[in-house]
């Protein structure tokens, strides 16, 4: 009887330290992805990009703040403070792009259990040397053909000219992490 209680506990600690280290191998993935990200817009390399994507309609969807909403609703009465897009779309937009694109993450957090994710963080984002937006961004992310891929993007915008970035950065791409 001791020996079955023995071999129990030794089997549940194998399965307990296979798990742990499923989910250490999960974050390094997941930390990848997010790096892999942040290559592809500096290098405005539309092949990587899509290979992060689970399809190429893969939904970005933005809320404006409403303090950041009501400097466009001045000009334009009707606007809803939402910007809709797509990973194919937000990915033609960079890489079209003459100017130098930067997007910097926050304190990021990560969840899995193996088989879907959420990353969250907040984030700024500079186009040329000018951050023109910052907020929280969440990812969702499915394990499929032995890759994490992002299933949706949903975001805050705020532009730091009416409302102040929070965090070490303030106008310089320069002294942004790459």
């Amino acid at each position: 009887m001791k020996n079955a209680i023995a071999i129990m506990i030794l089997f549940s600690m194998s399965i307990t330290a296979c798990l742990a280290q499923e989910k250490s191998t999960d974050m390094i993935k997941l930390n990848q992805v997010l790096a892999e990200f942040e290559e592809a817009i500096i290098n405005k390399d539309s092949v990587q990009f899509k290979q992060l994507f689970f399809h190429d309609k893969v939904a970005f969807i933005g809320r404006m703040s409403k303090v950041s909403e009501w400097t466009i609703k001045e000009n334009y009465k009707e606007f809803e403070g939402l910007a809709i897009s797509n990973c194919s779309k937000f990915i033609r937009e960079i890489c079209e792009s003459e100017k130098k694109s930067v997007e910097n993450f926050y304190n990021i957090k990560m969840e899995t259990d193996g088989a879907i994710a959420t990353i969250s963080f907040d984030y700024s984002f500079y186009s040329g040397e000018k951050m023109i937006q910052w907020g929280n961004e969440h990812w969702n992310l499915v394990y499929a053909d032995n890759l994490w891929l992002i299933t949706d993007v949903v975001y805050s915008i705020r532009f730091p000219d009416v409302e102040e970035f929070p965090f070490a950065e303030k106008e310089n791409v320069s002294e942004t992490k790459n």
